[in-house]
């Protein structure tokens, strides 16, 4: 019997080449029988311990913490920042790209003030530390300030490839977010929230395809492809996170959550 939980998940495995980005993966993520198939890292912030990640911060003070917004949110920001002042959380790196291995990510984030901020969620190399510029090698999401766009990118060794993300076939218009006033039956949560995803998928996932791809995703739909011809395979990298204020004016980078999910396998598709 097929048990249907979010974002597509089932308990039933599939092949990764579904319409929802998680469609390939079973529930529990670590499942196999004498022996896990995926590697998995899910957070929904309704805890939070600053032990399990690395800060990143500069000058000026620094808010990490949970916040009482609807399903857990983290807070990454700061009241009254000085500009290029940065706060980040990046965990260890232990994920590495294997063109044999499908890999999925998404996450859910807002920000106060688009325009005065640079914005990276995704992966990067250690001692990546300034969302001003790329990272060298990385496979995320970017936004750069005074800018309402923000791009997929796939990084080895300072170069790389990007996509514009996409909604209705137009480019994003990324959006500032603010928190409704809570009230005792509506609990707050940040407007205009996005939700960012990628499914590396090795050759042969999808009938037809030729070549190493990316499927990215945007609020749940599937809006381009991008070919995976610059990716950091020779690097571990870790989860990161982060956002540099270009202004001075209170701002927040808010993550509603996040999930990456690797197979252990090498293969076309998560699959018992």
């Amino acid at each position: 019997m097929t048990t249907h939980f979010s974002n597509g998940v089932t308990n039933v495995r599939g092949k990764a080449n579904g319409t929802s980005l998680f469609s390939g993966i079973k529930q529990p993520l670590i499942t196999g029988g004498t022996s896990p198939q995926e590697f998995a890292y899910q957070n929904d912030f309704s805890t939070y311990n600053a032990s399990n990640w690395q800060t990143v911060t500069s000058t000026g003070a620094s808010d990490y913490q949970l916040a009482d917004y609807a399903f857990g949110w983290l807070r990454q920001g700061d009241g009254a920042p000085a500009a290029g002042e940065i706060q980040g959380v990046a965990d260890y790196e232990c994920w590495q790209y294997s063109s044999t291995r499908p890999w999925y990510f998404e996450t859910k984030i807002a920000v106060t003030d688009v325009g005065d901020s640079n914005i990276w969620v995704g992966f990067a190399q250690n001692g990546y530390a300034d969302s001003d510029t790329l990272p060298t090698d990385g496979i995320g999401f970017s936004h750069l300030q005074d800018t309402t766009t923000i791009q997929f990118v796939s990084r080895k060794n300072g170069a790389g490839v990007s996509f514009d993300m996409l909604e209705a076939g137009s480019t994003y218009t990324f959006e500032d977010s603010s928190i409704a006033t809570q009230s005792a039956t509506v609990l707050a949560q940040p407007s205009n929230p996005v939700r960012l995803g990628f499914l590396f998928q090795p050759l042969g996932s999808e009938t037809g395809q030729t070549a190493l791809q990316y499927k990215l995703f945007l609020n749940g739909n599937i809006v381009g492809t991008q070919a995976a011809t610059t990716v950091p395979d020779d690097v571990e990298i870790g989860l990161n996170m982060m956002i540099a204020h270009k202004g001075t004016t209170g701002n927040d980078l808010n993550i509603d959550y996040v999930q990456t999910v690797q197979s252990r396998i090498a293969g076309t598709g998560v699959s018992a």
